[in-house]
């Protein structure tokens, strides 16, 4: 047994250097895999055992490509183009920390060979101001996991930004977790509170104090509107602020121009009516189910292009929020 130890620690260094070393571009030969046997592990090897552990890794499967120049690692877990993306999504996200992003962005990096590295530094990276400062965002994630698996409620504060742009405690929950999911480039505990009656959605880098309550969670098909178990995506097209009113159907009158469309199917999705309205020449009528709170502010930053014509309480509510805007323009010019 100690005679195989060797030969297979042997083996796998010969595949770290083509991992680490090797692409289509940058092939090995034998006597390069030689000299970083040598200098990187301290490995002697001949050409013939090269060749024999180069077999070897061939017969369990490595796809490792052989040309007049050399050898290199064909297969790979990522594509570079998959990382470069996965590492964009890290850089651009706004919860993640600067020291957690440049930590996901070292691990990603090492997924590939040591040609990779260099060329991360071309994405811009989001400007340290805007990105998230909760340091304990992963072991939240852990503990709502862990809570999730063991269908156990949670016990967290949660926290809200104020004048001084820090944040402060806004409010003690104990909830009933279900789902995490991101949306609209926030990162969401989807949870039920028993105290409040109904289902929430709390940004998880604003979450802090996060702790296992030994309780079971109340099952989601004992929650009104969730007999059937949690809807696919939960709705999250149709309330992308994330209000925990209950999705309506709602009617819009919108003018003849892409941009407001376009703004619609990016917000809500595409599960909407679109029809060109007869009774108003150069505009459409729409219709989709969607959060009402969510659409008042939709509909009041799209002001100039959209009329809400139902329900009727949602279009008096919208009247009454630009009134209150317009009179407060007027008490100031």
């Amino acid at each position: 047994m100690a005679g195989i130890e060797p030969k297979m620690l042997s083996t796998m260094r010969v595949y770290d250097i083509l991992f680490k070393y090797s692409d289509e571009k940058h092939p090995m030969t034998q006597a390069d895999i030689i000299d970083k046997l040598e200098s990187e592990y301290g490995i002697t090897l001949d050409r013939k055992a090269v060749a024999r552990k180069l077999s070897a890794l061939k017969e369990i499967g490595h796809e490792i490509q052989q040309t007049r120049k050399g050898c290199y690692l064909k297969q790979r877990l990522f594509e570079d183009s998959e990382l470069h993306l996965l590492i964009d999504m890290v850089r651009g996200n706004p919860i993640i920390s600067p020291r957690h992003a440049n930590d996901l962005i070292e691990k990603l990096s090492s997924l590939s060979n040591a040609y990779f590295k260099p060329r991360i530094s071309v994405t811009q990276t989001m400007g340290a101001e805007k990105k998230g400062d909760n340091p304990a965002l992963f072991l939240n994630v852990d503990l709502i996991y862990e809570a999730i698996s063991t269908g156990k409620q949670i016990k967290y504060d949660y926290n809200l930004y104020g004048s001084d742009k820090k944040l402060h405690k806004s409010s003690e929950q104990i909830v009933s977790p279900y789902q995490l999911f991101f949306h609209m480039q926030g990162y969401y505990l989807m949870a039920y509170s028993e105290l409040k009656e109904h289902i929430s959605f709390h940004r998880i880098e604003r979450i802090t104090n996060l702790q296992i309550v030994d309780k079971a969670i109340t099952p989601i098909n004992k929650i009104k509107g969730y007999e059937k178990g949690l809807p696919q995506n939960f709705y999250t097209a149709a309330r992308p602020y994330m209000f925990s009113d209950r999705p309506e159907r709602i009617e819009l009158l919108i003018n003849d121009d892409k941009y407001p469309i376009n703004q619609l199917v990016e917000w809500f999705g595409k599960d909407i009516t679109i029809k060109k309205s007869d009774e108003h020449p150069g505009h459409y009528e729409v219709s989709l189910i969607a959060s009402p709170n969510a659409m008042k502010l939709w509909a009041l930053q799209y002001a100039d292009h959209v009329v809400i014509k139902g329900p009727p309480e949602l279009a008096d509510s919208v009247i009454e929020s630009l009134d209150y805007a317009i009179n407060h323009y007027e008490d100031e010019y």
